[in-house]
This record gives structure tokens, sequence and C-alpha cells, in this order.
């Protein structure tokens, strides 16, 4: 998190027309993160990572790959934003509030300070446009606007924050404000921020903007510029966060994808952020060049229909309770059997409730055995039901 404020203008007209310079200077220049998949992961060990704590995670499984003082508790600086980001676009998912919703800025937004876009007291704009401010811009007084018209005060949704923080087991996380600046107990680890990233990434539409480089903003009056240099130097990068305080100092949350496989690099405490760039590319690359994803069952995706005894239907939709997937070393075949074990179900039956159980195999091994439950409810026939069924045979036939 950049500490001192910016010129007035994000990026000058002369700053726009260097960019494809500057960028190809630093792409000349920088270590190169493309992903070899030749050695299998028994033969090369984590790489080096000079950050002071990391995890690398698997987001599609949530196996953990590599971790290093992961639970050390830590400021985690503008990486906050991940969460402010998360139930912001979770309350429009649900529909409680619109990205077209006009929001206005407050007073106690614009005395932030840190990173900003300048929101004057009063200024409106339709709430995706903050929501840009903050995922591209790293603005601190977006994240209060975004709070304030979330939850009507920035402190009420502090306690949203950790409220959603204890129901994603991030155990070891407080936090005081919205945006990231250094404040007594603002603390998390790697480990739970890599459990956020995680959950962050299934919300609709997050990373359509935490993957924007550079953008316009109010109207092309200004120009937001990412401080994540990953989404456009490192191949499938699309978010999430950067952060820097004096305290912090610099941290990131990374993702990227490719296939069906996406991990997850969180670093903290980085000295410079040359360093933050290098460790999280090459533990990328490292993730890449030796593990897969294999996503197997999907929460909502039918496995079977199962008959239903003394009920209005005759069957009720069968899916698994939790989506499945494994992780793989580059080399394993991945070969899956799927086993399942419908009970006898009678009627009446309730939406979600269990009504069977599938074993996973991988390559021989067994991995997992998942409840099934029913998809919707069936209720219990009555003697109408009964008639009507009894009439249908006899005159259709059975």
């Amino acid at each position: 998190m950049n500490m001192t404020r910016h010129p007035k203008h994000l990026l000058s007209t002369v700053a726009r027309r260097l960019c494809p310079a500057i960028l190809a200077f630093v792409f000349a220049f920088t270590p190169s993160f493309s992903r070899g998949h030749a050695a299998p992961a028994e033969s090369v060990p984590p790489p080096r990572c000079d950050s002071p704590s990391c995890v690398v995670m698997d987001a599609i499984s949530g196996e953990v790959l590599f971790e290093k003082n992961a639970r050390e508790r830590r400021a985690p600086a503008s990486v906050t934003k991940v969460m402010t980001l998360l139930l912001t676009l979770e309350d429009v998912a649900a529909g409680k509030v619109s990205l077209r919703d006009k929001v206005a800025a407050s007073t106690n937004a614009w005395e932030m300070g840190g990173t900003e876009v300048w929101a004057e007291p009063g200024e409106i704009m339709e709430l995706e446009e903050w929501i840009k401010a903050v995922a591209v811009a790293s603005a601190n007084d977006g994240a209060v606007i975004l709070a304030e018209y979330i939850a009507g005060t920035e402190e009420a949704f502090v306690a949203r924050m950790n409220e959603r923080a204890r129901e994603l087991g991030m155990l070891d996380t407080t936090f005081q404000n919205s945006h990231g600046l250094d404040a007594e107990n603002h603390l998390t680890t790697a480990m739970d921020l890599a459990i956020l990233s995680r959950a962050a990434i299934n919300v609709p539409h997050l990373l359509d903007y935490t993957k924007i480089y550079q953008m316009p903003f109010r109207g092309g009056k200004n120009e937001l510029t990412n401080f994540n240099k990953l989404v456009v130097l490192y191949p499938g990068c699309d978010g999430l966060k950067t952060g820097y305080t004096d305290k912090s100092g610099y941290c990131i949350s990374a993702t990227a994808k490719d296939g069906d496989s996406r991990f997850i690099v969180v670093l903290m405490g980085a000295q410079t952020p040359d360093q933050r760039l290098a460790d999280a590319s090459r533990l990328l690359d490292w993730a890449f060049a030796n593990f897969r994803s294999l996503p197997i069952l999907d929460a909502g995706e039918v496995v079977a229909q199962a008959k239903v005894l003394k009920g209005k239907s005759d069957t009720v939709t069968v899916v698994p309770e939790r989506s499945f997937a494994v992780t793989l070393r580059r080399g394993q075949k991945g070969e899956v059997k799927q086993y399942v074990d419908i009970h006898k179900v009678i009627a009446p039956v309730a939406e979600g409730a269990a009504v069977g159980t599938i074993t996973l195999e991988v390559d021989g091994e067994k991995v997992a055995q998942i409840p099934l439950v029913a998809k919707e409810s069936v209720e219990r026939a009555g003697f109408l039901d009964y008639a009507l069924r009894y009439f249908r045979a006899f005159t259709v036939g059975r």
C-alpha cells in the first residue's frame, strides 16, 4: 500500500503513451515466468522464498502444497481489501445491492489518506466504479465508501468482516478496518489469507475486477493502475491484491489459472516489491510445473435419480453434499472411479436430506466418501395421489 499521495491525475497522457515501452522494458529484464511442466514434484523441492511468510494452495482442492511460517500473525495491509470486495460482491450476487446503485462518498472516506482516488465528500458514482477503485487502484477511500454503503457504517462492516472470517475458518484473523491501514490488532496470517482468497475467487465477477491492469476512471479524467504487476507479467494471473505499509512490508495474494488448475500464492512481509514479485512468480511456476488440479464433483452435479417410496413423486434428484477435487502430481494418470450407494428413500424427503454416499477412487486409491443429498423436497403421497396414480395406470397402462 503506497503511503504517499499521488498527483491528482493518476496517469498523465505522456505516461500513458510511454506505458507500452515501459512494459516492454520490464518484460525484457524480468526473470522468465514461463511454466515448465517437465519435472516431477518428487525431484524438485519448493523454490527459494525470501519472504518471511508464505503459502501455496491449490485453489480447486484446497490442498496446501507449501508453507513457510504460514500461521505467523502479521499486518496484511491492502490485502485486507479482498474481504471488503468479497462481502460487497456477495451482496451484489444476492441482489441486496446493485452495481448501478448511486453511491455517495462520505467525509469519513475523504479523510482516509494513503492510496486513494481522492473522493470528494458528496461525490456520487455507481457502486461498480467504487468497486473498481478498490480492486484496481487499492483505494482506501473507496474501501470505506463500500463499507459504509453495504453496512451503514464502517464499524458495522468490520463486524461483518470478522464474522465472515470465522465462517471461513480464518481463526487467526482480526480485522479493524476495511482498507488495511495499520491499526492495533489488525492482523492475519498467510494461511488465513489463502483461505480467504480461495473463497473470493468463487464470488461472481470478483476476478473480473482484480485482473484489470489499467482502466479509465471518472469518465476518462483519471486512470487507475493496478499495483499487482503479475496480472500483466504472469500468464493466467487474474488477481487478487497487493499491499504495503511500513509495518506489513510488501504483501500479495495472487492467483493464476491454466486449464483446470488454479493455484494461490500468499506472501507476507517481503522487503521490496521486487522480492514480492520474484517470490510469487517462482512459487507459481513451481506449482504449475509439479501439480495439477483434478475437479471430480460439483456441488450441483446430478449423480442419480433415487426411487422414492410413498412420495408424491416417484423419484428425487441426487447431488453431492459438496464439491470435491484433488491435487495430483504431474505424471499421475488421474483415473477416477465413482461408486454410488443410494439408501432406501421413504417420503417425506426434505431438500438437502442425506440419501446415500458416493465413494471416489483416483488411480486405484480411495480418496473420499461424500454424502449424497436430495436436491428437492418430496412430500408424502396422500389418498388422492394414490387414486390418481392408479387411475393413470388403469387408463394408460403400466
